[in-house]
């Protein structure tokens, strides 16, 4: 679900749309704050851009959520009921995301799934918010037409974006 394929290049082209979307929405303000927020494929996403990122794609539909009122609402919320995970699972994935990312962010933005692994011995499915720009859904359509597998099948949710499993 919502597959990251290379979020550096995922990151840039989320910037360069919202700057668009901002633009069409009359939002001046938030589409030159973005603009200042820098991200590139050799300096990585600035402190500016990681402050700003997240809420700018909540207020637009492209974040989280396609219609996101807040992450307690909608991602929080949500997966507590999720019958899938445990107790202890909904609380873990909460502890490792504000836990892990210090330490990782740096080197899963830069890692290209297409460069490393397109062959596959089992069974794949991706599941695509076509809103996502989290995750860019022609990245990850791009990356699943290139891999090899036995079975696969592309699945894209119109009205979702980086959480079908929530939205639809």
């Amino acid at each position: 679900m919502a597959r990251i394929v290379h979020q550096l290049e995922s990151e840039i082209m989320a910037r360069d749309y919202m700057i668009k979307a901002y633009r069409a929405r009359g939002d001046e303000a938030m589409a030159r704050r973005l603009e200042a927020a820098s991200v590139s494929m050799e300096a990585g996403t600035s402190p500016e851009w990681m402050r700003l990122r997240d809420g700018a794609m909540h207020r637009i539909g492209v974040g989280h959520t396609h219609d996101m009122d807040s992450v307690i609402t909608g991602i929080f919320l949500p997966m507590w009921r999720v019958r899938a995970y445990t107790v202890a699972e909904k609380i873990n994935i909460w502890r490792g995301k504000l836990w892990s990312r210090p330490f990782f962010w740096d080197a899963l933005i830069r890692d290209d799934l297409r460069n490393r692994l397109t062959e596959f011995a089992l069974p794949v499915y991706f599941f695509v918010g076509r809103h996502d720009q989290t995750a860019n859904p022609e990245l990850s359509r791009a990356y699943f037409d290139a891999i090899n597998a036995p079975v696969k099948s592309f699945y894209m949710f119109e009205n979702s974006a980086h959480s079908p499993l929530f939205e639809e």
